[in-house]
């Protein structure tokens, strides 16, 4: 167990942990310069999301250990810096709760199968899609782009309740000893999903320069 922490792409995924408290650090500032370097920190953790499965495959290293690690350093990514959203930038308690709800709901979920069947379920496509526009809001508050936040807010509410309940399914069937569903992007949701992603990129970016450089 201990040389997987030392696989190139597992420590990848735990570099997303370890920045942790250099968000905190820089959105405690306030300023402009510290809410620049958070923003790129953000981005470099977004990047660091992508990159560990790249080098997994790219390497050989694909493991059910680096497949549970995965999802789990961006949950506790995510829900630290809900955290520390709510004390920095005003995010809302109740939509705090929501994620950080469910996605301790999913880790006990996940945990229970892992113990009971051995069975490590990956991320389905409705719960990429609401990690996408969630890391988006989150953004967004970071760098307090109010049209940011008020184009997603509601978007990452539905699919957070979607996602939840693709995931309570899968644990339904698995539970039951029926495999779990193969989550596959049909060419045109993908099309889709790359599609918004660039937009989306493209006005953080655009608040980014003109509000902060």
């Amino acid at each position: 167990m201990p040389s997987r922490w030392f696989q190139l792409p597992n420590l990848v995924s735990l570099f997303r942990v370890v920045l942790i408290p250099f968000l905190g650090y820089f959105l405690a500032q306030g300023d402009s310069r510290s809410t620049l370097i958070c923003a790129g920190l953000y981005v470099l953790a977004g990047i660091s999301d992508g990159l560990d499965g790249y080098l997994a495959r790219k390497m050989g290293q694909v493991s059910q250990f680096g497949i549970a690690l995965d999802p789990i350093a961006d949950k506790v990514l995510a829900g630290a810096l809900v955290i520390l959203l709510i004390f920095y930038r005003d995010f809302p308690v109740w939509l705090a709760a929501a994620i950080l709800g469910r996605d301790l709901l999913i880790l006990i979920a996940g945990l229970l199968l892992l113990k009971g069947k051995k069975v490590v379920v990956p991320s389905n496509i409705t719960g990429k899609y609401a990690f996408g526009v969630m890391a988006f809001l989150l953004g967004s508050y970071i760098i307090r782009f109010e049209f940011g936040i008020v184009l997603t807010t509601w978007v990452a509410v539905i699919l957070l309740i979607l996602s939840t309940i693709v995931y309570a399914r899968v644990f339904v069937l698995v539970r039951k000893g029926r495999p779990a569903p193969v989550s596959a992007d049909k060419p045109v949701y993908k099309f889709l999903r790359v599609g918004g992603s660039v937009l989306l990129l493209v006005l953080f970016f655009y608040k980014l320069t003109t509000s902060l450089l």
